[in-house]
């Protein structure tokens, strides 16, 4: 027969150990950060686990660039480090969790469903966009829909008309 004591006792230290386990996952994710340089780099940005931008810095040579391009850089740069979290992620985690491990699985997954798409790089040379997202080359704006003409309402002396006409006279 099982001791009851020696049951508890186990159950207890395998909550412990579960306890431990969970409290470094957590900060294991509380520390971690991923940053991202440009290429000159002027620009360097630092994310936290969940891919949102924690630190920002910017190179005083880029006070003389035009604002549109330092802008598309800095969003550049943001989105490369982003798209290292999951890596990161999973290296730091495949320790504590298991590599294969189903809880693995589940998170890595919810990573890189998270993740911002990658915007391809557009050349310096090229067309550029504006702030509503249109080429400067394309800034006509979109054709209308037209509605046909509807038939003029004819008068009517019955106070309860309900058509479609004005109810002005």
């Amino acid at each position: 027969m099982t001791d009851p004591d020696q049951i508890l006792a186990n159950y207890e230290g395998t909550l412990a150990q579960a306890q431990r386990r969970g409290d470094a996952i957590r900060e294991t994710l509380a520390n971690l950060q991923v940053t991202e340089r440009s290429a000159d780099g002027q620009i360097s940005v630092t994310v936290n686990d969940a891919g949102n931008l924690v630190d920002l810095r910017l190179g005083n040579a880029l006070q003389r660039k035009d604002g549109d391009a330092v802008g598309r850089e800095v969003l550049r740069v943001v989105q490369a480090a982003q798209g290292r979290v999951a890596t990161t992620v999973q290296e730091a985690m495949a320790p504590l969790m298991g590599p294969d491990s189903e809880a693995m699985h589940m998170m890595m997954d919810k990573l890189r469903s998270a993740q911002p798409p990658a915007e391809p790089e557009r050349p310096s040379w090229g067309p550029q966009e504006s702030g509503f997202g249109q080429l400067e080359e394309d800034q006509t704006p979109p054709p209308r829909a037209s509605r046909p003409p509807q038939p003029p309402s004819r008068p009517s002396d019955d106070d309860d008309d309900f058509s479609d006409g004005g109810y002005l006279r």
